[in-house]
C-alpha cells in the first residue's frame, strides 16, 4: 500500500535511500529531518510491513537550497517537484515506481499546481528513469550540471490541467 511517512518510517526510508544512489542525491538524519519540515510531502510503498519504495514531493516557496529546486522556483511561480523517488530492487518492475507518481500528480492536481516537475541523471546515465519520465509525458528542458562535470542531469516537466474558475 501507498500512505503518508510517518516518523517511525525514518530508518527504512533512510536505508532505502542509500539503497538508490547514485540515482538519488545522498542523505542523513538532518536532512530528511529538514525535507519533512519543508513544504514536503512525503509518501512510502508498505509492504508486509517493510518500506519498499518513498516519493518526496516538494512544493513552490520552499528554503530547500538544492540548485534543481531552485531552476524549477525560477522557472514557475506554482509547481510541485520530485526530489527523489526510490524503490528497493525488490519492488522494481512491479508497478510501485507510476503508482507513486499517480499519487504524487493526484496532489499536485488537487492542489492545482499547473507542473510536476523532476531531473533525472544523465552522468552518470538512469535510461530506467529517462525512459519512465519520457513514457508518463514528461518534456525535456535542458541538461544542467549542478554539481560539477561529474553529474548531469535532465531538467523535466510535465504540464497538469487545472481547474479553472
Amino acid at each position: 500500500m501507498i500512505r503518508p511517512y510517518a516518523v517511525g518510517d525514518a530508518d527504512a526510508v533512510l536505508a532505502l535511500n542509500a539503497a538508490n544512489v547514485p540515482e538519488v542525491g545522498e542523505m542523513d538524519r538532518a536532512k530528511l529531518d529538514f525535507l519533512v519540515a519543508e513544504r514536503l510531502e512525503v509518501y512510502v510503498v508498505e509492504v508486509t510491513g517493510a518500506i519498499v519504495g518513498a516519493i518526496f514531493l516538494m512544493r513552490e516557496g520552499s528554503s530547500y537550497t538544492s540548485t534543481n529546486y531552485a531552476y524549477f522556483s525560477d522557472r514557475h511561480e506554482r509547481f510541485a517537484y520530485v526530489d527523489r523517488v526510490m524503490l528497493a530492487a525488490e519492488a522494481r518492475g512491479l508497478g510501485w515506481g507510476p503508482a507513486l507518481y499517480a499519487v504524487a500528480e493526484a496532489v499536485a492536481r488537487t492542489a492545482d499546481l499547473p507542473f510536476l516537475c523532476a531531473e533525472v541523471n544523465t552522468i552518470p546515465e538512469n535510461p530506467r528513469s529517462l525512459h519512465f519520465h519520457e513514457v508518463a509525458g514528461f518534456l525535456p528542458l535542458e541538461r544542467r550540471l549542478p554539481y560539477g562535470t561529474d553529474e548531469e542531469v535532465l531538467m523535466l516537466e510535465k504540464p497538469l490541467a487545472v481547474a479553472t474558475p
